[in-house]
């Protein structure tokens, strides 16, 4: 029983000094994959047909993520709000005029004889030619965003077709900060 006691001894010792061994060499391993691993590379040459292949464009293929198209389109939004603004003030003003104008004429008349009184009146007169001034601003502002989105889509359009024939990439621009 001593002698069968030492043997299973023995080949337990034995197993753990093989674990043991066998541990070592494979974190010796690890630790070299590690070190190899965190070496710096040296960049190879590039061959001449490396050199020769074209780059391929970054391109934004949806105008609404394009920060500066929309800056383009809010700023415009805002220039077209002002002038708005002052042309409902020219508004109200000639409409003033008007009811003043129905006031002083008897009643039942046309709109022809207001409008003959309305020219006679020289307060009238500027008005008009500021409400056709807002009206020109308006319909520039209005003018310069369609160019701007028409624009956009033909870029837009291009960008896509490029991507398509392998001539471009797409890409998500930066966020606008």
């Amino acid at each position: 029983m001593i002698g069968f006691l030492s043997l299973k001894h023995r080949s337990c010792v034995i197993n753990k000094c093989a674990t043991v061994v066998s541990m070592t060499i494979v974190s010796m391993v690890f630790t070299g994959f590690l070190l190899n691993g965190c070496k710096k590379r040296t960049v190879p040459a590039e061959t001449p047909s490396a050199s020769a292949a074209p780059r391929l464009e970054n391109v934004v293929t949806n105008r609404m993520k394009d920060a500066a198209y929309r800056k383009a389109l809010d700023q415009n939004r805002q220039e077209q709000g002002k002038a708005a603004f002052a042309r409902n003030q020219i508004v109200e003003k000639m409409e003033l005029l008007v009811a003043r104008a129905r006031a002083t004429l008897p009643a039942g008349a046309d709109s022809e004889a207001v409008k003959a009184e309305l020219a006679k009146n020289p307060e009238w007169q500027a008005l008009e030619a500021q409400n056709a001034r807002a009206v020109a601003e308006i319909d520039k502002t209005l003018a310069e965003a369609r160019e701007t989105v028409r624009k956009r889509l033909l870029a837009e359009a291009r960008d896509v077709k490029a991507v398509a024939e392998g001539r471009a990439v797409a890409v998500d621009p930066p966020p606008a900060q």
